[in-house]
């Protein structure tokens, strides 16, 4: 009897962590009936922003208050990336047939793989991640000192034209200068804020005199000024953050497996509790779970944000026509399977002790498992989904008998009940509740 409680403990542990990836895969499926077969990325690209924000402010250290932050950074690493997913490469494709946005997804997903693998262990290429981000930053700032709302879905883009403009041309400036001296001194690093200001500026109102024709919104001179500034202060700031912390570290390669940071509390020694081993880390996974979903319920049917997602999950055209804004939602789709998913990927973290660049291939796969067995589309059936997975996989891996038994077959018989759940039951174990669409 012990035996068989170990391997409950251990399946409900694996299927918390297959419920927390699964979340992501239905949420999306809900709102745009997409499967986001990159999502797997987005999860192991968590446990690195993980790995980095303890590689750059807690090196060697194992407090226990280090785990928030740890937290925070892999949610940014993993939200990011889910954003910039859906906005450089679903979006186009959202009237696209089908199978086009599916082949993009597998594309971006062996891109995230391969880019982990190869530039994990080169800090260079934040340079040039930062310095969009200072765009960003840029239009941002630009955006919120305007009064009209340019991120309203009747804006266009010659409406964001002088804050754009603004951001591109200051950074421009600032990466060329970089680019002919890395090492300023400050005074003159002050000078190429000062003119990337100038420069932004003037970038800016230029576009936006040529946009003036089709713009409904004007946007003010001096606003453009402030978003030039922001954006050029934000990729000076980092410059200098880059100097001092980034290049001071060296950096593990991700073509191996990388050792995961050990927390006090969170690992550690394991606790029997009546001839049950219980790993800290299985207690960490299932209480994230247990806080995750009720979070994320109270956020569907509590605040007006969950009450916009249900309502474009039924009709979106309907929504739209309410004054929901559907671009929003959808991104705000996207940010909430993330934040669950870098969640789990510290989750694996601490329970492998150890994260490689493939880590959410096959985790990827089996939480889509986890969401169909469920019913994909239905967030309360992908944790279900997601539990009786990983519970299935410890108890056939321990009653199987013979060759077709052991750890080593775990893996098979997950995607056997994914072919057994589509032929008899292909709408999951509690169905879809998302309207099916023509």
């Amino acid at each position: 009897m012990d035996q068989f409680f170990q391997q409950l403990v251990n399946g409900l542990t694996l299927g918390s962590l297959y419920a927390l990836i699964a979340v992501g895969y239905t949420v999306v499926y809900g709102i745009v009936q997409l499967i986001n077969f990159a999502h797997g990325e987005v999860f192991m690209i968590g446990a690195f922003g993980a790995l980095t924000t303890y590689l750059l402010f807690f090196d060697g250290q194992t407090s226990v208050w280090i785990l928030p932050v740890m937290i925070v950074g892999a949610i940014i690493a993993s939200v990011g990336t889910a954003v910039a997913m859906e906005r450089v490469a679903y979006r186009p494709l959202r009237n696209a047939p089908r199978l086009a946005p599916l082949i993009t997804a597998i594309g971006i997903s062996v891109f995230l793989q391969e880019f982990v693998r190869l530039f994990y262990e080169r800090p260079g290429w934040t340079v040039v991640a930062f310095a969009v981000i200072a765009v960003g930053v840029g239009y941002y700032v630009g955006s919120v000192l305007t009064k009209a709302d340019l991120n309203h879905q009747t804006t266009k883009w010659y409406d964001r034209a002088p804050l754009i403009g603004a951001a591109l041309g200051a950074v421009a400036l600032w990466v060329v200068a970089r680019l002919i001296e890395p090492d300023l001194s400050v005074l003159v690093a002050v000078g190429v804020v000062v003119l990337g200001t100038v420069v932004g500026t003037a970038v800016g109102w230029l576009a936006g005199l040529a946009a003036r024709g089709r713009a409904q919104i004007e946007v003010k001179l001096l606003t453009v000024v402030e978003a030039a500034a922001a954006a050029v202060v934000f990729a000076e700031l980092f410059w200098v953050f880059y100097k001092q912390v980034i290049t001071s570290i060296t950096w593990p390669s991700a073509k191996q497996r990388i050792p995961f940071p050990q927390i006090d509390v969170v690992t550690g020694p394991a606790l029997d509790v009546g001839g049950v081993t219980i790993q800290r880390s299985a207690i960490f996974t299932v209480a994230a779970l247990v806080v995750c979903a009720v979070l994320l319920w109270v956020f569907i049917n509590r605040t007006r944000l969950g009450r916009g997602m249900q309502a474009v999950s039924q009709d979106p055209d309907t929504a739209r026509l309410m004054g929901i804004n559907v671009d929003r939602i959808i991104v705000v789709a996207f940010a909430l399977g993330a934040v669950l998913a870098a969640i789990a990927g510290i989750s694996q973290g601490f329970q492998n002790n150890n994260i490689d660049f493939r880590m959410g291939f096959l985790a990827g796969l089996k939480a889509f498992t986890a969401a169909v067995l469920g019913g994909i589309g239905n967030v309360y059936g992908a944790v279900v989904g997601g539990l009786v997975l990983g519970v299935v996989e410890a108890l056939a891996t321990q009653y199987i008998p013979g060759q077709f038994g052991g750890g080593s077959w775990k893996d098979v018989w997950a995607f056997v009940i994914l072919i057994l759940v589509l032929v008899f039951r292909p709408q999951g174990l509690l169905g879809a509740r998302v309207v099916d669409r023509a």
